[in-house]
């Protein structure tokens, strides 16, 4: 484990963030998440880390920042999806994040073995994986398409046979005014355990990018974004938040207002064959009103194709 924790290091780090807190990527790793765990493991060893000492009450386990002082690496034990106002949390702690990034577990039913990205929010009233109803947390979309690419090459390099995959909007938390996004492995403990799927992740994590992109916000498909994903990999484009075919009945302006701010949309994208019509049309008229085109996929791959 590269890790340096020099208490008289760790205390002149924490005294120079707390005189002169600079936002950093913020990793967010969970003890009651064997995911997340395993993919701190591997993070812990792929690059030096300073020991931060916290301040009393931060409500945090561990902090850390990497050597060349890029990322965070904070503790948590509780669950992920339950950290509404965390990015405030990190702050008061004087340890502001630039980017957080949730390192996380995916749950499916069908066990399917997954690397996934994907950003947060409650479409609906339903909010009982945390988060507010019919909120949205602010996305990365450039962060998002430049860890889902190195997922993939890094499987592919392996020949790891994992699903890399684009998710839609789901779960909390939404109350964070700092983007953020989900980077998980899927779908049950033996994946989540897997040394080879969590040394990709982190990997995945570490290459994160932020250069800008020309972003859209999706409509249509299933839970895992197949077109969305497409498009994300063979153009130069990325997604904001998406929203699924079982979700489109909750869509309204409100939502898509929300959606277009909070991923800084250039344009939206229908998965046609899996809207109705009404829906499409619906749709639309909002978008329409607020000023955003639709692209069809044709015309993305040519204004966008790499």
């Amino acid at each position: 484990m590269k890790e340096n924790s020099n208490p008289e290091n760790s205390g002149s780090q924490e005294k120079n963030l707390l005189e002169d807190p600079i936002p950093k990527i913020t990793i967010i790793c969970s003890a009651s998440d064997l995911a997340s765990q395993n993919i701190k493991t591997h993070l812990l060893n792929l690059m030096e880390w300073n020991l931060l000492e916290l301040p009393e009450n931060s409500g945090f386990s561990a902090a850390r920042e990497s050597q060349d002082g890029k990322f965070r690496l904070i503790d948590i034990e509780e669950m992920h999806v339950f950290q509404d106002g965390l990015d405030r949390k990190l702050e008061n702690a004087g340890l502001p994040a630039s980017l957080i990034i949730f390192a996380s577990k995916h749950r499916s039913k069908e066990e399917i073995s997954s690397l996934t990205v994907h950003c947060t929010g409650n479409p609906s009233d339903d909010a009982r994986l945390g988060g507010c109803p019919k909120s949205l947390a602010v996305s990365s979309p450039a962060a998002m398409k430049s860890i889902l690419m190195e997922m993939k090459r890094l499987a592919e390099q392996k020949d790891l046979k994992y699903d890399v995959t684009l998710e839609v909007t789901h779960h909390g938390p939404t109350e964070l005014l700092v983007p953020s996004l989900y980077a998980e492995i899927g779908s049950t403990e033996v994946q989540w355990k897997d040394p080879e799927a969590g040394e990709v992740a982190a990997k995945a994590i570490l290459s994160v990018s932020l250069e800008k992109v020309p972003v859209a916000i999706g409509f249509g498909g299933g839970h895992y974004a197949m077109r969305q994903t497409g498009l994300l990999f063979e153009t130069g484009i990325s997604f904001g938040h998406n929203f699924p075919k079982y979700k489109l009945e909750f869509v309204d302006e409100a939502l898509i207002k929300q959606a277009i701010e909070k991923s800084k949309a250039d344009f939206a994208y229908f998965d046609r064959k899996s809207m109705k019509s009404g829906e499409r049309k619906k749709i639309s008229e909002i978008l329409e009103k607020l000023g955003l085109s639709v692209l069809k996929e044709s015309e993305i791959r040519e204004k966008y194709g790499n």
